[in-house]
């Protein structure tokens, strides 16, 4: 009895790691094809970033002042594509109020 339960142990064990996904190729092997960064240190930054797996990403952000606080504001983007093919992106912006996604099906 015990033998059994060990045995169906195992063989539950090999199916799920199987059947686990794995990751495209294409991202384990993905290339950094742009990279910018600007950072004076103050009270500013940017970056931007493309890759050859097709996910792009910007960011900026700027310390503003508001009602005599300080405050990053940040705003960007990202897209890249699913594995069914289909090109997403999300923009957003953060700021004092919180974080402000908005997700779109590009193509």
């Amino acid at each position: 009895m015990k033998y059994e339960i060990v045995l169906l142990f195992v063989a539950c064990f090999a199916t799920v790691c199987l059947a686990a996904p794995r990751p495209d190729e294409t991202d384990e092997k993905a290339e950094t094809l742009r990279l910018e960064t600007e950072n004076n240190g103050v009270d500013k930054y940017s970056f931007a970033f493309d890759t050859s797996n097709g996910i792009s990403r910007t960011e900026q952000g700027e310390l503003k002042t508001i009602d005599d606080n300080a405050a990053i504001v940040v705003q960007g983007s990202t897209s890249w594509t699913s594995p069914e093919g289909k090109r997403f992106e999300i923009v957003f912006t953060a700021d004092e109020l919180g974080y402000h996604p908005s997700i779109k099906l590009v193509s």
